[in-house]
């Protein structure tokens, strides 16, 4: 017995060594499966008499097949129904909003480092954390499990593929070509040169009372006395009374041309009363107005557009490369850099030093056409048009990608300031055109008027020396084939 009891338990270890490299190898492949293992022969040796169950090889390859995986969606759905505000997921500055039956995942304004000043802007308010509303779409049942890598789980810092993880990265469904409605692009639009505005005019019927209202030139009035019948200029009834002519002043009977224009109509009746006071004994003049406020029409007939495209009393104006529109009787207006509500607020101030009764307001109605230049080792270099926010990438795909000549590595993008100093910066685009880098940090918006330079590869410089100096120039003055042929007599010339 005691011979036998050795070798059982060298047998034993023996058993235990191989079972350990078996674990390892299973390790290797499915490290839950192991950790079930190791807690099931604990609890087999601590309790010798329980007989546990032990899983199929089959059932082993069960998380491998489809089921599992449209089954993965189902714990993100009940969570999000559960608490139907703002869940945090994957990460602590990820937000998973969920907007009616749809949901998905950006940086959080107050994540840290990656927290943004200012989140809420704009009339809409919307910002990074503050999302507008996304469509509602019905899914189909089947929704594959896509990983992804997201940029905000590492504040836009460097990842890899091996970062990827379970994301919700179609969350419209079979309506995801029409994209999500994403932030506005500005907080407020600001205008710029070479803008077009259009200036509509309309009359403003909430004008000051009569007796505050200032008399201008072609202004129609009524005037009578009460003492006597026979005093009376313009008609009422008629429509036409007497009008104000160019030199500011009204003539009356007996007394000739008395001053109107800027003055109020009691003011003015005052004076008419100071004036008839020599030829009738307490005159008593009253003043009606017949046409006011032709100022105004002065301003609104030049504008008259019922007949044109656009339909109504518009204009539309170009901001000039001073920053200036120049509209009717303001003349330049400073518009570049305002918002359009400062501009309305400006020209509607402006217009209320001339006359009352004018309200203007202003519209984009063409924005600046926006470009980028790309050079260099491209297919075709060319001058394109940005019709939204665009990236190096996406720039290039327009000249057709970048050439093999072309070093995607030293991509050099030139930019013109605010004030049109020229800045510059090295951007290394490689990786991400090899598709080894799921989140290139280089991979920058480009700006209007950017010029982007693909330089060549250290090679292709290289084979372009060679080319120009020896293949054009050495050998091009001495060809390769009479290099080392000696002095040939039959091609020698005798003189």
């Amino acid at each position: 017995m005691n011979s036998i009891r050795p070798s059982r338990q060298r047998n034993a270890a023996s058993l235990r060594a191989v079972s350990v490299c078996v674990l390892g190898m299973l390790y290797a492949i499915n490290p839950p499966a192991i950790l079930a293992q190791q807690q099931q022969q604990q609890q087999q040796q601590s309790h010798p008499s329980i007989q546990m169950y032990q899983p199929q090889p089959t059932q082993m390859q069960a998380p491998l097949q489809i089921q599992p995986h449209v089954q993965m969606q189902a714990p993100v759905q009940t969570q999000i129904q559960a608490q139907p505000q703002v869940q945090t997921m994957m990460s602590g500055n990820v937000q998973v909003i969920e907007l009616g039956p749809n949901y998905f995942t950006q940086p959080s304004c107050n994540s840290g480092s990656c927290a943004t000043e200012g989140c809420a802007g704009g009339v809409c308010g919307y910002s990074a954390d503050n999302p507008p509303m996304q469509p509602s779409v019905a899914k189909s049942r089947c929704q594959p499990c896509i990983r992804a890598v997201d940029c905000a789980d590492n504040c836009g810092g460097h990842q890899t593929w091996r970062d990827m993880h379970a994301y919700n990265f179609q969350p419209l469904g079979h309506g995801q070509f029409q994209g999500p409605v994403r932030v506005p692009v500005n907080r407020e639009y600001r205008v710029r040169r070479g803008d077009k505005i259009q200036f509509t005019y309309s009359k403003f019927r909430d004008i000051p009372t009569p007796n505050e209202y200032v008399l201008g030139i072609g202004d129609e009035l009524q005037i009578t006395s009460e003492s006597d019948d026979k005093l009376k200029v313009g008609d009422l009834l008629t429509g036409r009374g007497a009008a104000i002519i160019t030199d500011g002043t009204i003539w009356l009977p007996l007394v000739g041309p008395v001053k109107a224009a800027g003055l109020t109509i009691e003011q003015l009746r005052r004076n008419v009363e100071l004036a008839y006071e020599k030829y009738i004994n307490d005159p008593a003049i009253s003043i009606q107005p017949i046409k006011i406020n032709t100022r105004a029409d002065d301003i609104l007939e030049p504008i008259d557009a019922r007949q044109g495209v656009t339909g109504g009393r518009a204009q539309i104006l170009t901001v000039l490369d001073d920053g200036t529109v120049r509209m009717n009787r303001l003349g330049p207006v400073c518009v570049q850099g305002l918002t359009l509500d400062q501009i309305k607020r400006e020209v509607n101030l402006r217009y209320r030093d001339l006359t009352s009764g004018i309200y203007i307001e202003p519209t984009v109605f063409e924005t600046a056409p926006h470009f980028v230049y790309v050079y260099g080792q491209v297919a075709q270099s060319n001058r394109y048009q940005l019709t939204g926010p665009t990236t190096v990438t996406q720039a290039l795909a327009l000249a057709g990608g970048v050439l093999t000549r072309g070093n995607a590595r030293e991509i050099v993008i030139f930019r013109r300031a605010e004030d049109w100093r020229y800045i510059a910066t090295r951007v290394d685009l490689k990786g991400l055109h090899l598709g080894k880098v799921p989140t290139a940090a280089d991979e920058i918006e480009v700006s209007d008027s950017d010029l982007i330079i693909v330089p060549a590869t250290p090679i292709a410089r290289f084979n372009d020396f060679v080319e120009q100096v020896f293949q054009k120039g050495a050998y091009g003055i001495f060809p390769l084939a009479q290099v080392g042929s000696g002095f040939n007599a039959s091609t020698a010339v005798v003189r």
